[in-house]
């Protein structure tokens, strides 16, 4: 991952970026010096709390030049702005290939990033996920994790954070769900006001066991598929990304990505796909039953959302 050099300004905003700094950032790509002019999309894609991404299209003198654009992201809100970049330095040291190239990084944690947008996209209604889609998900989870397992480069979280986003949750809207959905919820609503009282202990959960990297926010937003409706997934932004329990995003994905009728079909295979992809080493500390225990509660965790 290229850093970028000190005593150069960087850019704040996309109206700041020039051809200059562009060839400055792709200094060690092969074409960088043939750049003649760039066009930038700003509204490439939506702004989110953490982030906001522009595409920039680069015009070389020769045509078949790489990269033909790029993606520039400027890291908007996050109480740990560079974590992003770290995360992706040590993912592609440690030879991941699902991610998308980075070419560098400068200011707070902003990034420059290949643009895979002329042949992958987000399916937009993740319903439309196929299972082949879900399951290489979960494949991927699981390599990732079994790379990292028990890797103290992983930062840590808060937890006093996630505590206060269960409390706020459960103060602003619990009175106004209990209301709507009294009959369904029957005695289950004694659970959710339990988590309310131990929020504490609920969000410790995240780091009570065998830890990992954990993306964070495993959602169809946040993966790219090949246009060809292939199964393979790019993952991407990893601003929320840490050291949790390894059945955080699974439990995360699985919840918000599958209908009840698919999740109650397919769960525990998907499960079990996950687990038979760990390396024996971590399998004769960490069994079945005990990536069950931690699924169900990361399950229970994620119902105050």
């Amino acid at each position: 991952m290229i850093e970028h050099p000190e005593g150069v300004n960087s850019p704040k905003s996309a109206s700041e970026i020039t051809v200059d700094w562009l060839k400055d950032v792709l200094q060690n790509e092969s074409s960088a010096r043939d750049i003649v002019s760039i066009e930038m999309d700003k509204n490439f894609g939506p702004i989110s709390l953490l982030g906001k991404a522009v595409r920039v299209k680069i015009y070389s003198l020769d045509e078949s030049n790489e990269p033909k654009s790029v993606i520039v992201k400027f890291q908007v809100s996050t109480d740990k702005p560079k974590r992003e970049g770290e995360i992706y330095h040590l993912l592609s040291e440690a030879g991941v290939k699902y991610i998308p190239r980075i070419y560098g990084t400068f200011g707070d944690g902003h990034l420059v990033l290949e643009d895979l947008s002329p042949t992958h996209s987000v399916i937009k209604n993740s319903e439309e996920m196929t299972m082949g889609q879900v399951r290489g998900v979960v494949e991927k989870i699981a390599d990732i994790q079994r790379r990292f397992w028990g890797d103290d480069r992983i930062p840590k979280d808060d937890l006093s954070h996630f505590e206060n986003v269960i409390k706020i949750n459960m103060e602003q809207s619990w009175e106004i769900f209990k209301n709507r959905y009294q009959t369904l919820l029957g005695e289950d609503a004694a659970a959710f006001e339990w988590m309310w009282e131990n929020a504490k202990t609920v969000s410790g959960h995240q780091q009570s066991g065998p830890v990992t990297l954990t993306h964070g926010d495993v959602n169809s937003g946040n993966l790219l598929f090949p246009n060809n409706r292939g199964d393979e997934p790019v993952f991407i932004d990893w601003q929320l990304s840490g050291q949790r329990v390894p059945a955080f995003d699974l439990s995360y994905f699985i919840l918000k990505e599958l209908t009840v009728e698919k999740r109650r079909e397919h769960e525990a295979g998907l499960l079990k796909t996950y687990y038979e992809l760990l390396p024996d080493h971590v399998r004769t500390n960490y069994t079945f039953d005990n990536l069950q225990l931690d699924y169900r509660a990361c399950v229970t965790r994620s119902m105050v959302s």
